[in-house]
């Protein structure tokens, strides 16, 4: 869809939704924009490892302005695949922070399923994929939508909000013989499910974007990553699919 125009960014700092914070690219996300936002950091079950509530407890006397002394991220545990969980998830982060500006899907099932020709087999891990890398992603956009993004289009341009879906170089290219095809396949779809989506909010001036970087940190650095999701959030382009390369600055 190309660029839009957009206000300048309101004197606030923005609040950052990030699932899948307790992982590689999660935890290097949540340390690195913790220095220019609140954090709002969903994790399943494995505690996150960088400052937050859950480590340092909130001070309820010192957080009248929702904000917290110390940049500590506000951790949230959920299953994302699970609707109700979803919208406990929303509606404690905007009890917290009043807002949600940008989210970041980085949660993500990686497994390698194996041929399609033994899907007869057992089909509950591609399944349980499909539904966390394609519908739980967007079930998180239109709750958040729904509660909050609905009926605040001047707000929603002057804070620049915006999604980013983390995808993958799979969803872009054929890898033979690996038994990633199911994992492939859901990484084109979000990639799909992104464009889509960023069509339907355009009306709310709400950017969406998703980033297909190759397996990291092995093929290319977390911090790239990190720093390819930092230039989307600040950037005005949306409905873009980015592939992240190696030797890219």
């Amino acid at each position: 869809m190309g660029s839009r125009g957009h206000a300048p960014h309101a004197k606030m700092t923005p609040v950052c939704l990030i699932t899948g914070s307790a992982g590689r690219l999660g935890t290097a996300l949540c340390r690195t924009l913790m220095k220019t936002c609140q954090i709002a950091a969903v994790y399943r079950t494995q505690l996150p490892r960088f400052p937050s509530q859950l480590r340092t407890p909130l001070d309820v006397s010192r957080t009248k302005n929702k904000e917290q002394p110390g940049k500590l991220a506000f951790c949230t545990q959920g299953d994302l695949t699970n609707g109700e969980d979803v919208r406990r998830i929303v509606e404690v982060v905007l009890a917290r922070f009043d807002r949600i500006d940008y989210v970041i899907n980085s949660a993500a099932d990686t497994a390698f399923h194996g041929k399609l020709l033994e899907l007869c087999f057992d089909s509950s891990g591609v399944e349980n994929q499909l539904m966390t890398n394609c519908v739980a992603p967007i079930n998180l956009i239109s709750t958040i939508f729904q509660e909050f993004w609905k009926n605040e289009r001047t707000a929603n341009r002057d804070f620049n909000r915006c999604v980013i879906n983390v995808s993958s170089i799979s969803g872009l290219y054929i890898y033979p013989n690996a038994g990633q095809a199911y994992n492939s396949a859901t990484k084109a779809a979000i990639n799909f499910l992104t464009m889509h989506l960023a069509y339907e909010l355009a009306d709310y001036s709400v950017r969406v974007n998703a980033i297909c970087p190759p397996r990291f940190p092995g093929t290319v650095p977390v911090e790239k990553v990190v720093a390819k999701i930092k230039d989307l959030l600040k950037s005005d382009v949306t409905g873009e699919v980015v592939e992240v390369f190696r030797d890219q600055d």
